[in-house]
């Protein structure tokens, strides 16, 4: 077993870092008088490192307390082991408590859209053990934020939540330190990029596996307003120069983002911005051009997110993309998101000729839709798959996709609709493809 890096980064709060670059993750032992305490567990086989990290600062002696900052496999996969070794529960939020039982519909993030779809197609016995490897409801137990974390008298708990509902920081007033979790981390996880050089900065938490963006930067508002001397992040070093004027400007939106052709797969675009073309990044573009139709045609994601095949412009190559499909009255359509997409003007250019769906493909032909009548269209495209007005998703897409609020009128719609060209699908009589 490889020695764990151990480093007292402020008075009595040592950091445990496992794993290298983008794939670590930070686990906190605090020493609080006589008795020592826990701060999250890292993936699942991190029991016997922080173990050896404990023991090598406080001897045999068991934590008077160990608290997950929330309930992500990379924070909590070793509890199970360690709260069976010195026989005590770990503390959460109580507004995570639901998240113990395993994957929860009700708090998806973006990942569990492409994770979800592959877990459903193992074997049961498979789906079995996953579900009751990732069940921690019997080793987890919800605080009283009101009175804090036994053991742990400095600290006060702060709810944060966003990346998960009942997500929490630790901040010690005395001498300014915060330990945030993923509210704040200090690597930027939200780009391809910044995961492959760990670009390192103050970063809101990664995209991909946040469940409410706008409740995450109301929490990092939260903890700016407390000014800390010292960031103690999830993911990434410890940051004390500039700490609190670093997360002020995370909070005002500033975060250290690259330059659009830096972009990576997960790094935002603003889609809502009122000009005929808004392109993705680069890099995504060329990995979603692959992976996306790849997996759609095997049957793998969202079952209404369909392959289109259409001829290139000028190369006459056929070009396939994983799209979306909406459907409203009894009629199905394509929305262009980022509106004269490279797949729209190829669409334009071969009269509407295409091929389209998962893995049978049918020949059809795409009809485009006159700006007036695409808003219910725009609508039913924000509310498919049952979602509700104003959830999470709906509000998140709302406002990333078309600039609108969480429940948006018709009206609202038809301001924005000129730059979302949108085509109705109508099957042709033909045979299948493969």
């Amino acid at each position: 077993m490889a020695k764990p890096r151990v480093s007292e980064v402020v008075r009595d709060v040592y950091i445990v870092t496992i794993g290298r670059a983008a794939l670590s993750t930070n686990v906190y032992l605090i020493r609080s008088r006589s008795s020592w305490n826990l701060v999250d567990a890292g993936w699942s086989g991190s029991e016997q490192k922080i173990k050896a990290a404990a023991e090598s600062l406080f001897g045999q002696a068991r934590p008077a307390s160990m608290v997950l900052t929330h309930l992500h496999p990379d924070h909590s996969g070793a509890i199970r082991r360690l709260a069976e070794h010195w026989g005590q529960p770990a503390y959460v939020h109580p507004d995570e408590v639901p998240l113990a039982s395993g994957y929860q519909s009700t708090y998806a993030i973006p990942l569990d859209r492409w994770l979800m779809p592959v877990i459903r197609r193992l074997p049961k016995k498979t789906q079995a053990k996953i579900a009751a490897g990732a069940d921690l409801t019997a080793v987890v137990q919800g605080l009283d934020p009101q009175v804090g974390i036994p053991g742990l008298p400095d600290w006060t708990v702060i709810h944060t939540p966003g990346h998960t509902p009942g997500h929490l920081s630790l901040y010690r007033r005395s001498d300014g330190v915060l330990i945030t979790g993923d509210a704040v981390v200090t690597v930027d996880l939200s780009s391809l990029l910044g995961v492959l050089i760990n670009n390192q900065g103050v970063y809101g938490p990664p995209r991909y596996s946040t469940w409410d963006e706008t409740a995450a930067q109301r929490s990092i508002t939260a903890l700016a307003a407390l000014e800390p001397r010292v960031l103690g992040t999830g993911h990434g070093p410890v940051w004390i120069d500039g700490a609190a004027q670093a997360l002020q400007a995370l909070a005002r939106g500033q975060e250290h983002v690259p330059a659009r052709w830096r972009q990576g797969l997960f790094s935002g675009v603003d889609y809502s911005a009122r000009t005929s073309y808004r392109p993705p990044p680069g890099l995504y573009q060329r990995v979603q051009r692959r992976l996306g139709p790849f997996m759609i045609s095997r049957g793998i994601g969202p079952k209404d997110v369909v392959v289109l095949e259409v001829p290139g412009r000028r190369s006459g190559k056929i070009r396939r993309n994983a799209l979306v499909k909406t459907t409203h009255d009894g009629n199905d359509y394509l929305v262009a998101l980022a509106g004269e997409s490279e797949w729209v003007r190829n669409v334009r250019a071969a009269d509407g000729h295409v091929v389209i769906g998962r893995r049978d493909r049918r020949a059809a032909r795409l009809v485009e839709v006159p700006p007036p009548e695409r808003p219910p269209i725009i609508r039913a495209y924000l509310l498919r798959w049952g979602r509700q007005p104003n959830s999470p998703a709906v509000q998140h897409e709302s406002r990333l996709f078309f600039g609108v609020s969480g429940d948006p009128s018709l009206e609202d719609l038809a301001a924005i609709a000129e730059f979302y060209p949108t085509f109705r699908i109508t099957f042709k009589k033909s045979a299948l493809r493969n």
